[in-house]
């Protein structure tokens, strides 16, 4: 306990500390003094955050305790997914890299006292349980290296192992945690449903020395990629009554929902295993280049974003879920070497973001829209419009913004995340946390008082990193992975 204490405390200490000596990669590119002016601005952006992530979990220990959810306008329990304190477990470690070392400890604390997964006698999400609850114990185990957290990872993990027991590969899509039971058939799952699930559960495997688990979630891994046929981008949804593995040929092709983490968890899973498989890394860059060449699409203005192809035909509705391409590619351009990186996923990483971010811009909240649609041919400055407009505190262009940071140290991306955190702040704060709102093209947006866990786990995350002085000395992407709920996965060196 007094050692992951102590690096705890350095954790807190990094975070306000200025690091010495820049990146070479940003001094590059801009002076001292520049880095040292947006290092500068960014302190209230940073302290904005982090009041953020103290006053949100204030709100869940005081009126929702131990729930899996807070209503955040009017306090007590919000909605219930497997009564195992989701909400505890996503947050774990953003409250640890932000060095909120009493919060985190009462968390822990939770954890080892009263933390169990046999509450509920109804079926759950598999990838929502994997990526939230799996993923955050990971992370506190990765970051505090706590025996608690990876034992409590292990035992979801086995409650989960039955809704892998079937034909072709493909896990069902939901899971009876309580009677360790897999959920009911069902005509069709997704990519991203089947195939974001190595990173935690190879975790899981890695640390406990079982490989039960690892080898679920590469066989269903493996069955994505046969539905794909050889084909880079595979169909969206997936057959799961056949004896093996098909996709449905009519659904959608994309790289965004429902397919979109799979194809980040083709790089991430070649990355954290010490870059020893690559037939995970080939997979990425082959969709990568079909991506850049097929799902694209371009305003009158120039901005860019990744949509999908519907019979045939490349759709101009964009998801908001889709920015969080432009860090991925970023992401894959610093960590492959460089004989396998494209020059253009950099441009194209660095044109998504600045048109992701331009979603929220432009709006009159200055918060981005759930879906919208890409103009072309249209009057000059009208190059998008909102069809669903609706903001659930959703993390994916702050992703992107974070990621670009890292890498670049450009100070325009922090400004981009602290005019998001100042949006945030204003329109959706709450009594006791902060809300969802319904309608972004209105200056001030009624609360439709719901707060995801994502949002600690991720968006409060990835504009912190932003905002602090040397993201690399508080979280350091070449030790970790993160996982798609923004979970630290320590990376494992052959």
């Amino acid at each position: 306990m007094a050692a992951s204490g102590s690096r705890l405390a350095a954790a807190k200490a990094a975070q306000g500390r200025r690091q010495r000596d820049f990146p070479e990669a940003w001094l590059k590119k801009f002076t001292r003094a520049e880095l040292e002016a947006s290092e500068a601005e960014a302190g209230k952006w940073r302290k904005m955050t982090r009041a953020a992530a103290q006053h949100a979990w204030k709100g869940y220990k005081d009126t929702a305790w131990g729930s899996d959810e807070v209503q955040p306008v009017t306090g007590g329990p919000g909605r219930t997914w497997a009564d195992c304190g989701l909400q505890i477990l996503d947050a774990l470690d953003t409250l640890w890299l932000m060095g909120l070392e009493r919060e985190f400890e009462d968390g822990a604390r939770w954890v080892e006292e009263s933390l169990a997964f046999d509450h509920v006698a109804q079926t759950m999400s598999v990838f929502e349980m994997t990526i939230r609850a799996v993923g955050g114990l990971n992370a506190a185990h990765s970051l505090s290296g706590r025996p608690i957290f990876l034992q409590k990872a292990e035992e979801l993990a086995a409650r989960m192992l039955p809704a892998f027991t079937r034909h072709p590969g493909y896990p069902t899509k939901s899971v009876d945690l309580k009677h360790r039971a897999r959920g009911p058939r069902s005509e069709h799952t997704t990519v991203a449903d089947a195939g974001t699930l190595q990173l935690e559960f190879r975790y899981v495997s890695q640390q406990t020395g079982n490989q039960t688990y690892a080898r679920a979630a590469d066989r269903s891994m493996r069955a994505v990629e046969a539905a794909g046929m050889g084909k880079p981008l595979i169909p969206s949804e997936l057959d799961v009554n056949g004896l093996l593995p098909s996709a449905i040929p009519w659904s959608s092709i994309t790289v965004g929902p429902p397919a979109d983490s799979f194809y980040e968890y083709l790089l991430k899973v070649y990355l954290q295993t010490g870059k020893t498989e690559p037939e995970w890394k080939d997979a990425w860059i082959s969709a990568m280049e079909q991506m850049l060449k097929q799902l694209t699409i371009k305003s009158d203005a120039g901005l860019m974003f990744v949509t999908g192809i519907a019979s045939g035909i490349l759709e101009k509705q964009v998801s908001t879920l889709s920015c969080f391409v432009g860090g991925m590619l970023m992401y894959g351009s610093r960590q492959l070497r460089p004989e396998e990186v494209d020059p253009e996923w950099a441009v194209a990483a660095e044109l998504i973001t600045e048109s992701c971010y331009q979603t929220y811009h432009r709006e009159p909240s200055h918060l981005g829209p759930e879906t919208f649609f890409v103009i072309q041919n249209g009057i000059e400055g009208q190059n998008l419009e909102a069809s669903n407009s609706a903001y659930i505190l959703r993390p994916e262009t702050a992703e992107s913004i974070f990621y670009m940071f890292y890498y670049t140290g450009d100070p325009k991306y922090r400004r981009m995340a602290g005019e998001i955190i100042e949006a945030i702040d204003r329109n959706c704060k709450t009594r006791f946390g902060f809300s969802a709102v319904e309608d972004v093209t209105m200056a001030s947006p009624y609360k439709t008082g719901s707060m995801e866990t994502f949002f600690m786990a991720e968006t409060l995350k990835y504009l912190y990193l932003t905002f602090v002085p040397s993201p690399q000395e508080v979280l350091d992407l070449d030790e970790f992975v993160l996982n798609t709920e923004a979970h630290p996965i320590r990376i494992v060196r052959p």
